[in-house]
């Protein structure tokens, strides 16, 4: 037997594994791929850039309902849009149906570059709708930078 024919018996005793081994490779980073891309978040149905803060604590649950406050006025209640005077009766509503009213709270997610003045009203017709749990979304920030 030659050293050609030796190194052929060697390969046909392995039973073709080698084939599967890149396999495993492409399979191994697709998984790596999808769980560092996959990170998914819902996302606002306008851009904003909510305040800086230096409060690094965060709400523990998600809220019942989510404003949305954009730079134009633009304002989305669980990402439908509605008008000013359309927010107190939609909050009314959603809190008597909430299967748990002492733990129903709002959170609005406003972009930093509104003045208070401009959510004033928005805080108004949430007071009227009888809520009293309410917070403002913020983003840590990132201090003095020159």
């Amino acid at each position: 037997m030659n050293i050609d024919q030796k190194f052929i018996a060697q390969r046909n005793r392995q039973g073709g594994d080698d084939g599967v081994i890149p396999l495993i490779n492409v399979v191994f980073l697709m998984l790596i791929f999808f769980m560092v891309a996959g990170q998914i978040q819902k996302s606002d149905p306008i851009k904003i850039i909510p305040p800086d803060s230096i409060n690094e604590q965060r709400a523990e649950s998600e809220p019942n309902v989510l404003l949305v406050v954009g730079q134009e006025g633009d304002i989305y209640l669980n990402d439908k849009s509605v008008l000013l005077d359309q927010i107190e009766p939609r909050l009314t509503d959603l809190f008597g149906r909430a299967p748990a009213p002492d733990s129903f709270w709002v959170q609005i997610k406003a972009d930093g570059d509104l003045s208070i003045e401009t959510l004033r009203p928005i805080f108004s017709k949430i007071r009227a709708s009888g809520l009293t749990k309410v917070s403002v979304a913020t983003q840590l920030g990132h201090g003095d930078e020159e």
